[in-house]
């Protein structure tokens, strides 16, 4: 009885020890190990610096999306005072091209419906990427540039003008009707560092709106 009482509790040490032995070893093993902290470290590093532009790219399209619809609210804006009132009233580029706003009172000053764009972004039709042309509206667009509008005061002021109908047209001179019959053209530039993005606001003889974006060297 005392020899197999001794070679139990022997046999049960031994295997107590080797137990240990072993959970000692699992725990040296755990964890991660400092090469495996720096390859994971170095993944994580290469995926934000891949992430961030492409973050950054998207903010700022969408932040150039908003402001040219917010230009195409304000036409729309435009376009119903016109026809509640049985007139026709302009939309015109502020001098630092920064924003627009409808002339209601037909002198050239600023009213109640007013477009202030955000910080880097401005009315400019300078040099834009081709491609919005009778083949991609379906009509020659107007801008700025080659518009012929005569105000309500008679002064020659060029900008978008929406009819009583609410159709965009031209006056061609001081006593003359406001014609129908024309379409309209606004681009907005958007300047970030020495990169700048491109978004327009197309109005068709129709007076229907659409905002287009200038992304992977095609007008979408």
């Amino acid at each position: 009885m005392s020899l197999a009482l001794t070679l139990r509790t022997a046999n049960k040490i031994t295997m107590t020890t080797k137990t240990e032995k072993f959970c000692c070893s699992c725990k040296a093993q755990s964890g991660f190990s400092l090469i495996e902290i720096l390859i994971v470290v170095a993944i994580l590093s290469l995926a934000a610096a891949i992430a961030v532009p492409n973050l950054s790219a998207a903010l700022e399209r969408i932040k150039l999306r908003g402001g040219a619809q917010e230009l195409a609210q304000l036409y729309q804006e435009t376009r119903m005072r016109a026809v509640q009132d049985d007139s026709y009233y302009e939309v015109l580029v502020a001098p630092a091209l920064t924003g627009a706003y409808a002339d209601v009172n037909g002198n050239g000053t600023t009213g109640t419906i007013v477009l202030q764009l955000p910080a880097g972004m401005s009315l400019n039709n300078s040099n834009p990427p081709a491609g919005l042309n009778l083949g991609t509206l379906g009509f020659n667009p107007v801008l700025t540039e080659n518009s012929v509008m005569f105000d309500q005061d008679g002064v020659n002021r060029p900008g978008l003008a929406w009819s009583s109908r609410g159709t965009p047209c031209q006056r061609s001179s001081a006593t003359s009707l406001c014609q129908t019959g024309f379409g309209w053209l606004q681009y907005v530039q958007y300047q970030t560092g020495n990169d700048i993005s491109y978004a327009a606001v197309s109005v068709s003889p129709a007076g229907r709106t659409r905002v287009w974006l200038y992304r992977g060297g095609v007008w979408r």
